[in-house]
């Protein structure tokens, strides 16, 4: 302590221990290069803020400006496509467990009446798997999505009572804001209990954009929250919002599409320079002042005759080199960024092998997984399977415990099937995983495989056919070449 830190103790004990405190900070501070301010680091933006309140400010023109990249940007279409296609590809289907195949049969039929059509959508146009896709969309260039519940009565004619609707997040009331009566709090449109549980979510009766909803763009009204899914990627604790996924990238992206669209002028002006004639301002007396030099029209093998005196100039039209390497370097940040592989999202496989394409694929399937499993299944698919259950045991009259959903996403695409699908088998052979789990991996159902495979092979041998699928056959065949094998010989009898 030098001597006014010990002149500010004897006046006040208080204040030169906040000074002690301060100063033992800022040399604990010091010690990390990034954490010192400097013209290195001038361009970071530290923030003290929790998440929503950093993101309020930007959250919906970054909405509004990823979707403008979509509508004009090739590679901004592309992103959307490519996460929303590993996502949720054909779809994240259920899978059904019942305590009886009577059960298991009842809500499979029904799921397949109701889901795999469009009587589940509220708007009559996509199936649950296409809502899904649409879902996604909204979560890559928004942020985040609604899904409402819309319950139907018995009487309208629908496989099960009820159907939803995606909303795009621009339908909440974010004007509602502030400390209601009962002690509950609203925030951004969403109310939440004194113990920070959404209790009810006030969205707008139609989209406020819509040009056929002046009169009513304003006006919101008040859903419980167990009839709303709100579904976005949660980045940092206590997150009530997502952010629009193209915040990252949307910088660096809009600089791709301007420097593509700077290299096509460059060209097209470089196209525009051809010949100059160079000649005495009295000998274009009498010539064509549009054309002097007759050089309107050039053609291949033209030979122009020149009087004493003139000239013939070409002009050098401005070299366009590194496109090429600039592309690559922008395209291979994006994708980084956005967690998904320079192929996927480019298509140019040029220098690709086997061991680099499944190096990326890898790492590529860990964050679509973590979308699947940490996102869409627990957000989404999890809910609406519970009001599936609900509507079957409805209509059923039968209790909602005896069935159960599970989800399976879309199948992996495999890289060199020649050498994965044989490590899948070793991998069953060895014990290492069952053959459910890898069906599963690929995204099909157990159950229904194992059902379809029982049900051709008894078809098989009605039919007297062998295939090298069915192992017990070959073996049999190859016990009794000669004669019929025993189950034929039973069968003939």
């Amino acid at each position: 302590m030098n001597i006014l830190d010990r002149t500010i103790e004897l006046v006040s004990p208080m204040a030169a221990l906040r000074r002690a405190q301060a100063r033992s900070a800022l040399d604990a501070m010091m010690r990390y290069e990034a954490a010192t301010a400097g013209r290195r680091g001038a361009s970071w933006r530290p923030v003290a803020s929790d998440a929503d309140t950093a993101a309020d400010p930007a959250r919906q023109r970054l909405a509004f400006i990823a979707r403008d990249m979509i509508r004009n940007t090739a590679f901004a279409t592309r992103v959307q496509a490519v996460v929303a296609n590993n996502v949720v590809g054909d779809g994240i289907i259920p899978k059904v467990r019942a305590r009886s195949k009577r059960s298991r049969d009842s809500m499979l039929a029904s799921i397949e009446a109701h889901c795999d059509t469009t009587a589940i959508d509220a708007d009559g146009r996509q199936n649950l798997y296409g809502l899904q896709r649409l879902a996604m969309n909204t979560i890559v260039d928004a942020g985040e999505v609604l899904i409402r519940y819309r319950p139907r009565d018995l009487s309208d004619g629908l496989p099960l009572p009820f159907q939803i609707e995606v909303l795009e997040p621009d339908y909440l009331d974010v004007t509602r804001d502030g400390v209601l009566q009962g002690g509950n709090r609203v925030e951004n449109g969403i109310e939440f209990d004194k113990f920070g549980r959404r209790v009810a979510y006030y969205l707008h009766a139609e989209h406020p954009g819509a040009l056929g909803g002046l009169r009513n763009r304003w006006a919101s009204y008040r859903v419980p929250a167990d009839r709303v899914l709100h579904i976005f990627r949660q980045d940092r604790p206590k997150q009530m919002r997502g952010v629009s996924w193209y915040a990252p990238i949307a910088m660096r992206l809009q600089d791709f599409a301007d420097g593509q669209d700077a290299h096509l002028m460059r060209q097209k002006i470089a196209a525009c320079f051809t010949a100059f004639r160079v000649a005495p301002d009295a000998d274009l007396a009498g010539t064509d002042p549009e054309d002097p030099a007759g050089l309107a029209t050039m053609s291949p093998g033209r030979i122009q005759n020149l009087q004493p005196g003139e000239d013939v100039r070409f002009g050098t039209p401005p070299g366009v080199t590194g496109v090429e390497e600039f592309y690559r370097w922008v395209m291979r940040a994006v994708s980084a960024d956005m967690g998904l592989t320079y192929e996927a999202v480019t298509n140019d496989f040029s220098g690709v092998n086997f061991s680099s394409a499944r190096m990326a694929r890898m790492e590529m399937d860990r964050n679509v997984s973590s979308w699947q499993w940490l996102m869409m299944v627990p957000q989404m698919m999890q809910p609406i399977g519970r009001w599936l259950v609900e509507a079957w045991s409805l209509v059923n009259q039968q209790a909602a415990s005896r069935v159960m959903l599970d989800w399976v996403p879309p199948p992996r695409v495999i890289v060199d099937p020649t050498r994965e699908i044989l490590s899948m088998a070793d991998q069953v052979r060895a014990g290492f995983a069952s053959r459910s789990e890898m069906i599963r991996r690929l995204g099909y159902d157990p159950e229904r495989v194992t059902e379809e495979i029982s049900a051709e092979r008894m078809a098989d041998r009605e039919g007297n056919l062998v295939f090298d699928s069915d192992a017990g056959a070959v073996a049999a065949l190859r016990a009794y070449p000669a004669e019929e094998a025993p189950a034929q010989k039973e069968k003939t009898k």
